[in-house]
């Protein structure tokens, strides 16, 4: 495997240690897709979404970048929420990410939250967050 692929496995593993009540993955599908238990759980995907930046500095090419990841976060409430009940909950997912990163090993310091998009209220009964992540080599 490569180095890119050892990290997204480390912080996979880091963050189901830290959210032991929550389905991580790095396999992204849709909503239909999933087993409603993980859905009611709520899942956090990690997607890798490249690499970029290099200094490339002599005899350094293509080394020291910032590998951009997404963490998406999906889950269903129940038929009866109501929207901002489900938004609620998105939020609460992010807190939940950024007291992970807040609180990471010496190996995924570098690791950081660069922002963040949310369903908006627009996918009841299902709750989406997307959290951009950089790591800086």
């Amino acid at each position: 495997m490569s180095e890119i692929s050892d990290r997204m496995n480390l912080i996979k593993t880091t963050l189901a240690t830290a959210l032991p009540a929550r389905v991580v993955t790095r396999d992204l599908m849709d909503f239909s897709m999933r087993a409603d238990e993980d859905l009611q759980a709520g899942i956090y995907t990690l997607v890798s979404k490249g690499e970029g930046g290099y200094q490339n500095l002599l005899g350094r090419l293509a080394m020291d970048g910032t590998q951009r990841i997404l963490l998406v976060g999906q889950f269903v409430a129940g038929a009866d929420a109501d929207p901002s009940a489900i938004e609620d909950a998105e939020l609460a997912m992010i807190a939940e990410v950024k007291t992970f990163l807040q609180a990471l090993p010496a190996t995924l310091c570098r690791l950081k939250m660069t922002g963040f998009r949310q369903s908006e209220q627009m996918d009841t009964p299902y709750g989406w967050i997307v959290a951009d992540l950089e790591f800086v080599k």
